[in-house]
């Protein structure tokens, strides 16, 4: 047989090799109503912690350490209270906390402690099926989290507008999607739960006081500015601010960009590394 007769077959075998880490137009859909039904046995405790975390958060860090921060406040903020400048902010921190949490533990618990994921791959659902719809649900539960957020900030005058309010819920969304689907990616090679503690202690909670939530990146060394424009939270905080006080944000397309190149990529990492684990 001829060289030519055996090109097709090479096409087909590589078209398929690409088509395995593809999720399917529809299936993922499933993962994502499977965890919404689960969801619904225990969304009512996500109202109440919704609405009392961002009243406790406010009252705690923004009057509290308001008044400790006193007249010089405005030199720090631009002109406006502590409490306006730091809550919007605040809101796309918590985004980033609750979409690093549900990216860890419940992941790595599905694939170790639950096995609800082996369940799945002997399905016609692919790997990437699973994880695309995981990923989906993480974004899901953000932004419900972030309607409570934003619903106090409108409430209480910090939002100056019901369509900033509602932006800000988008930007949250993509700021957990962007922690949520690389810690996917580490969560999905781990056999313990051992390597969560180093994420959370050295790399989520140091990003709330380096990426512009309690003052300005601008106050910070120059190699801790670079450092931080890296992370996806600076970006977060620059959209969620800059809507929450209805000002043009400088460059708040790059800032939606990187935070969508985060989440996509790292959805497509933790795909492959879910397949490689799953399938091996």
């Amino acid at each position: 047989m001829s060289a030519a007769q055996f090109a097709p077959r090479r096409s087909r075998g590589l078209l398929s090799t690409v088509g395995d880490y593809l999720p399917h137009p529809t299936r993922w859909r499933h993962v994502f109503g499977y965890m919404v039904a689960v969801y619904r046995r225990e969304w009512i405790g996500s109202v109440f912690s919704g609405f009392i975390e961002p009243l406790v958060v406010l009252a705690g860090l923004g009057i509290g350490l308001g008044v400790l921060v006193g007249d010089r406040a405005a030199e720090i903020t631009g002109g406006v209270s502590y409490v306006t400048y730091i809550a919007p902010a605040l809101m796309a921190s918590q985004a980033m906390q609750f979409g690093a949490g549900e990216a860890a533990w419940p992941i790595l618990g599905r694939i170790m402690w639950v096995r609800i994921y082996h369940a799945m791959v002997a399905t016609p659902l692919k790997p990437t099926d699973i994880i695309v719809g995981a990923v989906a649900f993480i974004g899901g539960k953000v932004a419900f989290s972030a309607c409570f957020f934003a619903g106090v900030l409108l409430v209480t005058g910090i939002a100056t507008s019901p369509l900033g309010a509602i932006a800000m819920v988008g930007v949250s969304t993509l700021t957990g999607l962007a922690f949520a689907a690389p810690i996917t990616a580490f969560s999905v090679t781990q056999k313990t739960d051992q390597g969560f503690a180093f994420i959370f202690r050295l790399i989520i909670t140091p990003l709330t006081f380096f990426s512009g939530t309690y003052f300005p990146i601008e106050n910070l060394p120059d190699w801790a500015q670079v450092v931080s424009w890296c992370t996806p939270l600076a970006h977060g905080v620059a959209l969620s601010r800059g809507l929450a006080l209805g000002v043009e944000t400088p460059y708040a397309a790059a800032h939606a960009a990187i935070l969508a190149a985060w989440a996509i990529c790292g959805t497509m990492v933790a795909s492959i590394l879910f397949r490689r684990r799953m399938l091996k």
